[in-house]
């Protein structure tokens, strides 16, 4: 997934956010992250399995009259291939899906505390991430969100910016899920979810 906003998309989803704010009390973040880690593991797992598969076909076409060769060239060849998994187009082809959500995971706590919970007094606060390497879209929500919208909901935004995503709109995404989650929380509150008004944070996208 690539950041597929210009300066007019960030402009539009900005200006989003604040009328989101505004109707209901709620102050929103929304983060995009070029990756949740560095995933380490990933790399030498790319370059393990590239060098071996490389030596497999290798050995397929030349004959060496001693044996000890193919563990040369392994040892040759797996810091270079460790070296090209470094890079996220190869990288993410060795990410593994439970490391991935476990990091994501991780990534959107620390983020909704860093950017949001720990700078908001006495406010409502939400967050959006969008972890770009490994495709993954996190919606958080504080204590007072959560006692009436479920994560089946939360889902459903999740949803409906992948649609959009998929097809190239990053925009459209943010802005759709956004107003969705603003129709929910409306419903589920009946009115502003907190009449304290928005400012504290700043309503620009963070980008990570």
């Amino acid at each position: 997934m690539k950041i597929m906003l210009n300066q007019e998309d960030v402009k539009i989803v900005e200006n989003k956010i604040k009328d989101f704010e505004t109707n209901t009390g709620c102050e929103l973040l929304v983060v995009v992250a070029k990756s949740s880690d560095s995933y380490p593991a990933a790399s030498w797992r790319f370059g393990f399995y590239s060098a071996l598969i490389a030596i497999f076909i290798f050995s397929l076409y030349f004959e060496f009259h001693h044996s000890y060769y193919w563990p040369g060239i392994f040892l040759v060849l797996t810091p270079l291939c460790v070296w090209v998994g470094g890079f996220d187009s190869a990288k993410k082809w060795a990410l593994n899906p439970l490391e991935v959500d476990r990091e994501c995971y991780e990534k959107s706590i620390e983020c909704f505390h860093k950017f949001g919970t720990s700078k908001v007094e006495h406010k409502v606060s939400a967050m959006i991430m969008v972890s770009l390497l490994e495709r993954k879209i996190m919606v958080l929500v504080d204590e007072k969100l959560k006692s009436q919208i479920t994560q089946e909901e939360l889902d459903e935004l999740v949803s409906i910016m992948r649609v959009h995503f998929k097809q190239g709109n990053m925009c459209l995404g943010f802005i759709k899920s956004i107003e969705s989650f603003e129709q929910k929380i409306l419903k589920d509150f009946g009115g502003k979810v907190s009449e304290y008004g928005p400012g504290e944070l700043k309503d620009e996208i963070i980008f990570i």
